[in-house]
């Protein structure tokens, strides 16, 4: 438990180092909010909400991402081997994942508190919170791994990695707004765009159909890791790096 609790703490350290990507995810983040508001105007929820959920969204994802920190470890010549014991990385990797997380659970209930006053919902929690909050943490998670392990397949992986990352979070940008409409049609997809603030809108809302709906997405990823394990594995080989 010692042990677990000192990497923990290493990881909680390392991850505060990424004030730098926070700062240049929150003015890509800002302009986004300027370009795509103008042609989300018809909003029922002020302006400064959304204002503030894309900033929150931005800082959320300023926290350093897998795909930087793998290929820094593939550089090193310490990847290969990882990467052929599947299971052992990535339990490895949640536990760092999990560390990352407990810097962002006051941003969590920030932008959930956000989301659940803009909707006019009740903080009471739910019988679905815990699950959420659990299958929220696995998509994210399984998420971030499947862009960082995308990356070793092209020949410029930093270049692909933060072009993910943007589209990610343009993605995100676009999708959000659909929270606030009336009967939104964005059901497949909010868990995937929002899942830093899914959790506290499922405990406001007590939709378990939004349980289901991230259980089929973790599935799906769970999928593409299986065929993307293997492949990054032969990318590394081939530029000699195991």
């Amino acid at each position: 438990m010692a042990s677990h609790l000192a990497v923990l703490g290493f990881h909680l350290k390392e991850a505060w180092r990424g004030w730098p990507g926070m700062a240049l995810y929150l003015g890509y983040t800002l302009i986004v909010y300027v370009v795509l508001f103008s042609l989300w105007g018809s909003l029922e929820a002020p302006p400064w909400v959304l204002g503030y959920l894309w900033a929150a969204e931005a800082l959320y994802m300023g926290i350093p991402r897998f795909w930087g920190q793998l290929h820094q470890e593939a550089q090193r010549g310490e990847l290969g081997l990882r990467l052929a014991l599947p299971y052992p990385f990535v339990f490895l990797r949640f536990q760092r994942y999990l560390a990352t997380a407990l810097l962002q659970i006051p941003l969590v209930a920030a932008v959930g508190g956000a989301v659940i006053g803009a909707l006019g919902l009740s903080a009471s929690l739910s019988l679905w919170s815990l699950p959420a909050l659990a299958l929220g943490l696995i998509l994210n998670f399984l998420l971030e791994l499947t862009f960082a392990l995308l990356t070793f397949r092209s020949t410029s992986p930093m270049a692909l990695g933060v072009l993910l990352e943007m589209l990610r979070l343009l993605g995100g940008a676009v999708v959000l707004p659909l929270e606030f409409w009336p009967e939104g049609g964005a059901l497949l997809l909010q868990p995937l765009a929002a899942t830093f603030y899914l959790p506290a809108r499922v405990a406001a809302g007590g939709e378990p159909v939004w349980l289901l709906v991230s259980l089929c997405w973790i599935l799906v990823f769970l999928g593409l890791l299986a065929r993307l394990f293997p492949r990054a594995l032969a990318a590394l080989s081939e530029r000699g790096e195991v």
